[in-house]
């Protein structure tokens, strides 16, 4: 038995490897195999702190300052959303439809969804 570290620059590269392994789920699976770490700055707290809540709640992470944390009246902190490419669209699955996120959503999708790894 034998184990390496594997790292994939496209969707496509990805896919083409889960599917060498006989996979019958290779592009749905490819899109979990892409991390993307995306900096967004100049967050109000409070959407920092529930935006981080359902990248967690989906086994992602999003790091934010201590004052949005633990919710310091005012805060504004930069962040960076941290998961799969799959992660962060499910993200944006979760909170369409809700107006106060629809900005952040917007920004943090064209980053994602820019980024050569997210390309076919």
């Amino acid at each position: 038995m034998i184990a390496e570290k594997m790292d994939f620059g496209s969707v496509a590269e990805a896919t083409n490897a889960i599917s060498r392994i006989g996979s019958g789920n290779s592009e749905m699976m490819a899109t979990r195999a892409i991390h993307i770490n995306v900096l967004v700055r100049g967050v109000p707290g409070p959407e920092a702190r529930f935006l981080k809540t359902v990248y967690n709640d989906i086994g992602a992470e999003a790091a934010i300052s201590h004052e949005a944390y633990f919710e310091t009246p005012g805060a504004v902190t930069d962040m960076i959303a941290m998961g799969s490419l799959y992660q962060h669209r499910e993200v944006r699955r979760i909170l369409t439809g809700n107006p106060k996120f629809k900005k952040l959503l917007e920004v943090i999708t064209r980053v994602v969804e820019d980024a050569r790894e997210a390309q076919p």
